[in-house]
């Protein structure tokens, strides 16, 4: 499985707290990311994300994910946890309010918090799982919303060509996006053993005629 590891460890100015403190204190502090990941599989891009906010995680209102392509808006895809900010009812969400192609799979899109109130994990991380269909995009957006108007932001650049590939899986750069092709893993490897030899090839041909020349 094709995994890129895109790692936030944000520094933001909250004040320490315990583990008997965090989810129950008065003053509301800005929530934070604690782990971004992506994951290729096959024509699906799985996002993860572990965000965390100190007055708990009942307190993320919404997750916003817009997809750029240099500036342009590909796709907008959210996660809302309640009706609205003043409300306790859990909707929990998963929409794509932008964006003509519908490229989120919400049957695949999860999301996960303890019931345990012991450590400040547990009352302070939301996990989540965005499922959606490979598309072009240069930039990955995030933006996390608490029921108090506080927001925290990042910004991704994205090559899907810096990928590690999948065993079965060939990127291929073309004119309107990234080409994706399934394979058998021996035809990969013959493909991957054909353009390095094509390139050594080239290289010593063109050595050769400035010798001659």
């Amino acid at each position: 499985m094709t995994i890129l590891f895109l790692s936030l460890v944000c520094s933001l100015c909250v004040p320490k707290v315990s583990a008997g403190q965090a989810g129950v204190g008065v003053l509301n502090v800005p929530p934070k990311y604690g782990n971004i990941r992506i994951v290729q599989q096959d024509t699906l891009l799985r996002l993860y994300l572990i965000l965390s906010d100190y007055n708990s995680w009942g307190d993320i209102y919404t997750v916003t994910i817009t997809l750029e392509d240099y500036g342009a808006t590909v796709a907008e895809f959210s996660f809302k946890q309640y009706d609205n900010a003043d409300s306790y009812n859990e909707i929990n969400l998963f929409s794509e309010p932008y964006g003509g192609k519908q490229l989120l799979v919400t049957e695949k899109c999860s999301y996960f918090h303890s019931e345990s109130l012991t450590t400040v994990d547990e009352r302070c991380d939301l996990e989540l799982l965005f499922v959606f269909e490979t598309t072009h995009f240069t930039r990955l957006n995030v933006l996390i919303t608490d029921r108090g108007g506080l927001t925290s932001e990042a910004h991704i650049d994205y090559n899907a060509a810096e990928i590690i590939r999948d065993s079965n899986i060939l990127f291929i750069p073309w004119f309107d996006g990234t080409l994706t092709l399934s394979l058998p893993s021996s035809m990969v490897n013959l493909i991957a053993v054909i353009v390095a030899a094509a390139g050594t090839m080239i290289v010593v041909k063109r050595t050769n005629e400035k010798i001659v020349h």
